[in-house]
C-alpha cells in the first residue's frame, strides 16, 4: 500500500523528504553521558516552553481584545511542549537512563507541590476554584498533570522519528539553558517550602521582603548559570540566547503588566509588583555578564605567586 501510494504521489514522497532532511539537519542533538543529557532536556524543555508561553499570551491578548471567549484553556499546550521537547532531548541525547532522570526530576517537582496544593485546598475549603479537575482529591490532582502525561508521550515518539539527528558532542546550548532551569526551580521550590510554612505571609508588610528574597535568588540562579556556560564553547552566546528566550514571556506580559499598573494596587504593594517586574531582565543581564566575565577570567594569563 504504501509503495503504491508513493507511485501516485511522487511529488508529495518527494516534499515529504526534503522536508525530513531539513527538519533533521536542524534537530541536531549531541549524544552525551547520562547526567549532561538530562540537563539539556531540562534545557530544552525550557526554551521550548519559554516560546510557547509567549505564544499563548499572545494568543490571549489577542482573544482578549476581540473580546471572544477562550475556546478552551491554552496554558496545557506550554507543558506539552515543553515536556515534549525535555523527553525527546533526553532519550536521544542520552538513552534510556537520561529519560529516567528526567521522568524522576519530574516526579520530584509534582512531589514538592503536594504541600502548597494541601495548604491552598485547606483555604479554599477542600475546592480551588481553576479550571480542569478538582486538584483537592488525590484522583483529581493525578488527572490535572494530564499535560505532562501527554507531552512526555509525545516525545517519546519523537525521539523515535527521524525528525532529530544525533552525533558525538557537547549540547552547550542547552546545557546552559538546563542549568538555569534546575536552578530557578531549585529557588522556586525553597522559596515556595518557606512560604508554606509561613502559612504564606498573608501580612502585606512582608511582601517586600519575600518577594527581595525570590528577587535574589532568581539573580542567584542566573549567576550560576552563566559561570556554568563560562566553561562551555561559545558560552558568552549561549548565556544571550537562553536570556533572550527567557524574557519572551515577561515581554509579552509586559504591556497588559503595565496598564494594570495604578490606583488598583495598594500602596504597600507597589515595591512588590516593580520588583517582580524588572526582576526577569535584571536576572537575564546579570546572566549574560557573569558567562562574560567568567569567560574572560579563563583566558587571562595569571601572574605567578
Amino acid at each position: 500500500m504504501r509503495d503504491g501510494l508513493a507511485r501516485e504521489f511522487p511529488e508529495a514522497v518527494r516534499a515529504a523528504a526534503w522536508t525530513r532532511a531539513r527538519v533533521a539537519d536542524r534537530v541536531a542533538v549531541w549524544s552525551e553521558p547520562v547526567v549532561w543529557a538530562t540537563i539539556s532536556g531540562i534545557g530544552a524543555g525550557f526554551l521550548v516552553a519559554s516560546v510557547a508561553q509567549a505564544m499563548v499570551g499572545l494568543a490571549s491578548e489577542v482573544i482578549q481584545a476581540l473580546r471572544a471567549p477562550t475556546p478552551f484553556p491554552l496554558f496545557p499546550a506550554v507543558t506539552i511542549a515543553g515536556s515534549a521537547a525535555a523527553a525527546a532531548v533526553a532519550l536521544g541525547a542520552g538513552g534510556l537512563g537520561a529519560l529516567v532522570l528526567g521522568l524522576a526530576y519530574t516526579v520530584v517537582g509534582v512531589a514538592l507541590r503536594v504541600p502548597g496544593m494541601i495548604f491552598m485546598c485547606d483555604r479554599s475549603g477542600g475546592m480551588i476554584p481553576f479550571p480542569g479537575p478538582d486538584q483537592c482529591t488525590a484522583l483529581g490532582f493525578l488527572a490535572s498533570l494530564w499535560p505532562q502525561f501527554v507531552g512526555i508521550g509525545l516525545g517519546i515518539l519523537i525521539a523515535r522519528t527521524s525528525l532529530i539527528t544525533r552525533g558525538e558532542g557537547a549540547n552547550s546550548l542547552l546545557r546552559v539553558s538546563g542549568a538555569l532551569a534546575i536552578a530557578l526551580f531549585m529557588v522556586s521550590e525553597a522559596w515556595a517550602i518557606a512560604s508554606a510554612q509561613r502559612g504564606y505571609l498573608a501580612e502585606p508588610a512582608g511582601a517586600l521582603t519575600n518577594t527581595l528574597t525570590i528577587a535574589a535568588g532568581f539573580v542567584a540562579a542566573a549567576v550560576a548559570a552563566g559561570v556554568l556556560a563560562a566553561q562551555l564553547t561559545r558560552g558568552v552566546r549561549n548565556a544571550v540566547i537562553v536570556a533572550g528566550f527567557w524574557l519572551l514571556p515577561w515581554v509579552v506580559r509586559l504591556p497588559a503588566t503595565l496598564s494594570n499598573l495604578g490606583s488598583t494596587i495598594p500602596t504597600e504593594l507597589v515595591g512588590p509588583t516593580l520588583i517582580s517586574i524588572v526582576v526577569s531582565p535584571i536576572a537575564a543581564t546579570f546572566l549574560v555578564l557573569s558567562a562574560a566575565i567568567a569567560s574572560r577570567a579563563r583566558f587571562v594569563p595569571r601572574e605567578p605567586a
